[in-house]
Parts: structure tokens; sequence; C-alpha cells
């Protein structure tokens, strides 16, 4: 039972290529896809190209990010801050003041705390294609809706 504990998952096994000078290929350092697929959220891009558009996109909606690995990310979108109408207006008046972060309307988006967690995973079966599975981890179901919808609506 001890020498199975210390032997590496499947899931996180990286292979070495002779062609690469044992360097792992980027595609095996990529997990598989479990679970349901969002049609939309997938992507015949490399991956690179796919995580520095998710990484921009985050940075202009105001969302911290931690990298956990090149194709895993740990985000945290800040709580609404409650202002006073004289405070709103004087941030306005500030047009080189850069947006704390992206919320909406009332309705969709109380403004509250959200972390999640953005992988990029292939699709078992299918060579070139992969999938941005973005996960809520802690904070309002709407809010972590709102902001899904967001970032696949602008990264793809």
């Amino acid at each position: 039972m001890a020498a199975l504990a210390n032997t590496p998952t499947n899931s996180l096994r990286r292979k070495t290529s002779f062609m690469t000078g044992g360097a792992p290929n980027v595609v095996e350092c990529l997990g598989y896809h479990r679970g349901a697929i969002d049609t939309t959220t997938i992507s015949n891009k490399p991956p690179p190209v796919i995580m520095n558009t998710v990484r921009r996109v985050l940075g202009e909606l105001g969302i911290q990010v931690q990298e956990e690995s090149a194709y895993n990310y740990r985000c945290i979108r800040a709580r609404k801050q409650e202002l006073e109408p004289a405070a709103e207006e004087s941030l306005m008046d500030a047009p080189n003041c850069p947006p704390k972060g992206v919320y909406g309307p009332l309705t969709e988006d109380p403004g509250d705390e959200v972390r999640m967690s953005i992988e990029l995973t292939r699709l078992e079966g299918l060579n070139d294609t992969y999938s941005l599975d973005i996960r809520r981890l802690k904070g309002n179901l709407r809010s972590y809706k709102f902001l899904y919808d967001t970032i696949r609506d602008i990264s793809y």
C-alpha cells in the first residue's frame, strides 16, 4: 500500500520526449477534461495562445490571478465596495483611474467576492482540442454565473 502512495497518478504523470531534450510536451502536461462539456469553451488554438488570452481578459476585468501552473489559474474577484454618492462622482471625474473590477446589474450580480479556478484541459480522443474549465470555489452563484458568462463571451 505504501508503494502505491508514492506513484504519480495518470493525470499528474509527465512524459518526456527524446526530440525535446527530455522536457515535457505542452500537451502532455494538460489533464483530461471530466464532466459536462460547455461547447462555447472548446478551442483548437494552441494552449499558450488560449492562456495568454484568458490572462489578458482576467486583467481587463480586474480579477486577481494566482498562477498555480502554466495552465491552471486561481482567481479572485473582490467584493464590490459600497461608495457614497459624492465618492462615486469624484471617481467618475478621474479619467486615469483603472476599474477595480467588473460587476453586473444587481439583479444578476450582487457583487460578492468570488473565487474560481480556471484550467485548460484536453478532450480525450480529440487531438489538439482543448476545453477551458471554469469552476466556482467560493462565492455567490449569481455572481459566479455573471463572471463565467463575461469571461466566456470575451475570450471566445
